[in-house]
């Protein structure tokens, strides 16, 4: 019994040390990396049969080194959403090292609010290849805006899901200062648009008020000399007269001037501005208007002001450019919306034409409405007319500071 004892006990292999338990562990983990990164082409095996050589440079290979190296993260989840397998670029997203993300949920991987979305994904991903965005729960504690490319997978006879994740946080970055710095575009556009048409509004007031009630003295002083005047001073009443007519055409200018630059009639409403602007380009350009409008409505001045510009641009356009015989203006209340729409029954343009794209009247009636929260469409072919249609939306009184 005792040789038996002896026996047995010399085939049991000597106990390792810690640092030898610890070397090897090092030198287990070096292989492993080694392997990942595509540094290794082959491995030897001692074993009770002598060694044997594994090599690495199958089929797979380059693509297990492209894997490890790409810039976007990438993952392989089993049929319970089990992150099978991933690369380094993966666990840098979450902020967490490779061991701890392989192996949990991807679910638990993700930000709350978006559980949903990716659980959507993944049931698409098992039939067809899809893509969103979600948001990944890194460890370093703001979420992580990331695009999903998911396309589904046969992984030893059983549904796999492969899963490439690109980081989106430096192109949100950009899109948040971007919209910043259109916001802050328009803020200003907004308030040199105001500022123009407050100077508008003040010097058509100036003009209309004081040139005018100047030559109006004028011509009540000259009228007043004709009276005195002799009868047989021929020469003198016929150059009063002259005079009196020039400053009635010069009266007739000054009353265009401030009407063209804010017409008074503003003040009564923008129904009462549209139909007076109709009747305006009606007769001086001879192509029919035909007009439907609402009951008048208390408006916002910046709104009523913003659609009444839009229209004098688009009559301006009719006029100028489409040979049109007939123009129909509708301004109507689409539930919380004011629309104007202008139609004619002209030549028509080609969307596709590279001039329209720098065109400053149609950029300015766009930049009008956006400017309120509204917009400007076109619609338009070569000999079928032209539609022009803006809204904005309404506010009420109070907030507007529009007059009942």
């Amino acid at each position: 019994m005792a040789n038996g004892k002896k026996r047995r006990s010399s085939q049991t292999p000597p106990a390792l040390s810690r640092r030898e338990l610890t070397t090897r562990l090092q030198e287990a983990e070096e292989t492993l990396r080694a392997i990942r990164s595509g540094e290794v082409d082959a491995i030897v095996v001692h074993g009770p049969d002598g060694e044997k050589v594994f090599t690495l440079q199958g089929a797979d290979h380059t693509y297990r080194v492209f894997v490890e190296r790409m810039n976007e993260g990438a993952a392989v989840l089993g049929s319970d959403h089990t992150v099978l397998h991933c690369n380094r670029r993966f666990a840098r997203l979450l902020g967490a090292g490779l061991q701890s993300v392989i192996g949990s949920s991807v679910q638990g991987l993700v930000w709350p609010d978006d559980r949903a979305r990716l659980d959507a994904l993944l049931r698409r991903a098992t039939q067809k290849p899809c893509r969103g965005e979600i948001r990944l729960q890194s460890q370093k504690g703001a979420p992580l805006p990331v695009h999903l490319s998911l396309n589904p997978l046969r992984l030893d006879g059983t549904q796999a899901v492969c899963l490439i994740a690109s980081d989106l946080s430096a192109a949100k970055r950009a899109e948040r200062e971007l919209r910043a710095s259109s916001e802050q575009s328009r803020n200003l556009a907004a308030r040199l648009l105001s500022v123009r048409e407050e100077e508008r509004t003040r010097i058509a007031r100036e003009i209309h008020d004081e040139l005018g009630q100047s030559l109006t003295a004028v011509k009540i002083d000259l009228a007043w000399l004709a009276g005195r005047l002799p009868r047989r001073s021929s020469p003198m009443h016929e150059r009063i007269r002259s005079t009196l007519e020039l400053a009635d055409s010069i009266i007739k200018s000054v009353r265009r001037i401030s009407t063209e630059l804010r017409p008074g009639i503003l003040d009564l409403g923008l129904a009462a501005a549209v139909e007076w602007q109709a009747q305006e380009f009606q007769a001086r350009t001879g192509i029919q208007c035909k007009l439907r409008l609402p009951a008048q409505e208390a408006i916002a001045p910046d709104v009523s002001t913003a659609l009444f510009r839009i229209l004098q641009e688009t009559l301006t356009n009719v006029a100028r450019h489409s040979g049109a015989t007939l123009a129909e203006v509708v301004l109507q209340k689409d539930r919380t919306r004011l629309v104007l729409a202008i139609r004619d029954n002209g030549r028509g343009f080609d969307h596709a034409d590279p001039s329209l794209s720098g065109s400053l009247g149609l950029v300015g009636m766009r930049e009008r409405a956006a400017i309120l929260g509204g917009g400007v469409s076109f619609s338009s072919a070569p000999g079928k007319g032209t539609s022009v249609i803006a809204w904005i939306p309404l506010r009420s009184a109070e907030e507007s500071g529009a007059l009942p």
